[in-house]
């Protein structure tokens, strides 16, 4: 049976509203012809998670039923966003019963080829909703998946695989941000992802001109949704930027296209919403070091930003030390004498630079210390430099306070 698209359009439409909701999507998955269940949930201050369940049903009116009692505003909102989920899943055609998903998950077979993409998001969801998100609930459905993508290739069904990874791309990647008493939570699924999205990548590289010649479009198109989620892809950036830059032909094609629709960082010019993603590949294979260098302290701000506003920053600096490890500990002097920011080295803690760096550091932070006094003068800047000045003299005192003995 086919759920009815405009009884759910009705109710959306009937029930317009500027409220914005406090629970977010989790997982669900269809348990009849015309009835799905859904897991939302929500993070306190504390950064506790608050679950709510929801069976919704699509007859000639939508009925819903939620496990806790919620004000109507936000059953209301829940409710919308999981009939646009609905919509949207049905709208693709798959081959999997929902009855099957069970079974499926358990047995792998050359059945799978048989599958459609938006199955193994199907399959994903159910798994998520059943078993949480977590490694182990990722490690068990990659079991499945990976092998799934494999037989798909022993088939030459290209279309099926690139389709299969940019409906599970669109699936994971998302953040939401959560507000704690003191800072904020970043919420991700995406890196219980990473070792297995790297996986995939390799396979992609290993048949990469068959892509190429047989669905580039949508091989264009996956690659476009990595450069647009830059967090995630430049943990990843060590595959990701080899199957860019592995095939010249290729690499020119793509990088055109991208060139097309995404903003291109200039060190000379101030532009708005650039891709730091195709920036770094793009001066990478034009071999233009200066931009090149120009990107990566950009993305080094924005590690040291998520650094200071998340609890959670586990990736982040990973993400930092891969590129310090990269490029040296001058960049983050560098970096440094740019911005003129002393909780960088809250980040990047000045006890870990090489010694035949410190003395560097030190006449840095000298400098620095005279800026922010002077612009101590201006009302305007006064309460920002007094904080740079009081961080700039813990640092001194923590980290050469043998030079003013």
């Amino acid at each position: 049976m086919i759920l009815d698209i405009k009884v759910m359009e009705k109710f959306i439409n009937e029930h317009q509203s500027q409220y914005v909701g406090k629970y977010r999507f989790h997982s669900g998955y269809r348990i009849e012809d015309n009835a799905f269940k859904f897991h939302y949930y929500m993070y306190d201050e504390n950064f506790r998670q608050i679950d709510i369940y929801a069976e919704i049903r699509v007859k000639d009116s939508i009925t819903y039923t939620f496990s806790e009692d919620l004000h109507e505003q936000e059953k209301i909102y829940i409710v919308k966003d999981a009939l646009k989920i609905m919509s949207g899943r049905v709208q693709h055609k798959g081959a999997l019963h929902y009855s099957l998903y069970e079974n499926y998950i358990k047995t792998t077979s050359n059945e799978h080829i048989h599958l459609e993409p938006i199955d193994y998001v199907d399959l994903l969801s159910y798994m998520k909703y059943h078993r949480g998100i977590n490694q182990e609930t990722m490690d068990d459905y990659y079991r499945m998946f990976i092998p799934c993508l494999k037989m798909l290739l022993d088939h030459r069904k290209y279309k099926k695989f690139i389709d299969s990874v940019s409906y599970l791309l669109n699936t994971i990647l998302y953040e939401y941000e959560w507000d704690g008493t003191n800072l904020k939570y970043l919420d991700t699924e995406y890196q219980y992802h990473l070792y297995y999205i790297r996986e995939i990548i390799v396979l992609v590289y290993k048949h990469l001109d068959k892509f190429y010649k047989n669905v580039p479009d949508e091989l264009f198109e996956v690659i476009k949704i990595l450069c647009c989620n830059e967090r995630f892809s430049f943990a990843i950036m060590t595959d990701f930027g080899s199957l860019i830059l592995s095939h010249y032909k290729v690499t020119l094609d793509l990088i055109e296209a991208l060139k097309q629709e995404l903003v291109l960082n200039d060190k000379d010019e101030d532009r708005k919403n650039v891709n730091l993603v195709f920036s770094y590949i793009f001066y990478i294979f034009h071999n233009d070091y200066d931009q090149y260098y120009a990107v990566v302290l950009k993305v080094l701000r924005m590690v040291i930003n998520n650094m200071l506003t998340f609890a959670n920053h586990d990736l982040d600096l990973a993400l930092g030390n891969s590129f310090v490890k990269t490029e040296g500990y001058q960049i983050i002097l560098d970096l440094f004498e740019e911005d003129y920011n002393t909780f960088i080295f809250t980040c990047f803690p000045i006890d870990s630079f090489p010694k035949e760096l410190r003395s560097t550091v030190k006449e840095e932070l000298e400098k620095a210390i005279l800026y922010f006094a002077a612009r101590m003068e201006n009302d305007k800047y006064r309460l920002s430099s007094f904080e740079q000045v009081a961080n700039i003299n813990r640092l001194l005192m923590d980290n050469f306070k043998e030079w003013y003995k």
